[in-house]
């Protein structure tokens, strides 16, 4: 399997996740609403758990817009260079962006060690389950990267 293909397939799959979780969410919110109004009642840690996977769509959706090569920069001059300063330009932004996230999946460890542990209020879910989004996010970010320096090096189209 090639590196796009490879980027395709977990992009593909990312996507479907973010759909998927993002209409759990929506009804979730739907039927939270629903007892609170309709028989003044509510399910115990579902608000801790909607928030929680909101924060897991949001980790996931900034590596995924990374793998569609949609997240923020300003490419006015590097559109204005030379195929192969463009590609320099590129590697340079791409090194960058993994280096951040390796750094942040790097010093969140020693964080969810120190507070993992601690029970969430309502659910008295370990924090970790939620604070392990930060990893997970960066770490799918920092792949991205990888097979994208990795295909721009090799002049691959689209890259």
């Amino acid at each position: 399997m090639s590196l796009r293909e490879f980027e395709r397939r977990l992009a593909g799959a990312l996507d479907a996740l973010l759909a998927t979780g993002l209409l759990a969410v929506f009804l979730l919110i739907v039927l939270l609403v629903a007892m609170r109004y309709l028989f003044q009642s509510g399910l115990v840690g579902a608000n801790e758990m909607a928030t929680v996977a909101f924060v897991y769509l949001s980790s996931i959706g900034a590596a995924a817009a990374i793998g569609r090569q949609e997240h923020i920069r300003v490419d006015l001059l590097s559109r204005r260079l030379s195929p192969e300063s463009g590609r320099a330009v590129e590697l340079s932004v791409l090194a960058l962006v993994a280096l951040l996230n390796l750094v942040i999946v790097a010093t969140s460890a020693p964080w969810i060690a120190a507070t993992g542990n601690t029970p969430m209020p309502a659910s008295q879910v370990p924090r970790f389950v939620a604070q392990a989004s930060v990893p997970l996010g960066c770490g799918l970010a920092v792949l991205f990267c990888c097979t994208r320096i990795l295909r721009v090096v090799r002049k691959e189209p689209g890259a």
